[in-house]
């Protein structure tokens, strides 16, 4: 797929056949992941109420997490209260380019 964004008026626009496609694309997405959600909280319901830990399948496996505490770090509250440490102990990594599409 080569040049999907053409210059109209000086404006960069997506062509109007990619537009379709990924408003496609995007509402499919969208909807597999309704299902999935849904039919994972009912996966979840129902191994609960069984005590099922483990269905191991050839095609996949579920396996049941069990609720638990996590331990995580206020690193606003930190930076906040302690900012010259913040600044000490801060570590930069690069993030490579990339985009988001969302459906409006």
């Amino acid at each position: 797929m080569n040049d999907l964004i053409v210059l109209e008026n000086g404006n960069p626009v997506l062509k109007n056949e990619y537009v379709n496609y990924l408003l496609d694309l995007k509402q499919k997405e969208n909807q597999i992941k309704e299902e999935l959600s849904d039919i994972t909280d009912k996966l979840l319901a129902d191994m609960e109420a069984n005590k099922v830990l483990k269905i191991d399948i050839p095609e996949l496996a579920i396996n049941y997490i069990a609720p638990t505490d996590r331990e995580t770090f206020d690193s606003k509250r930190f930076k906040e209260e302690h900012s010259d440490l913040y600044d000490e102990y801060i570590k930069m990594s690069p993030v490579k380019s990339s985009i988001r599409i969302k459906l409006k």
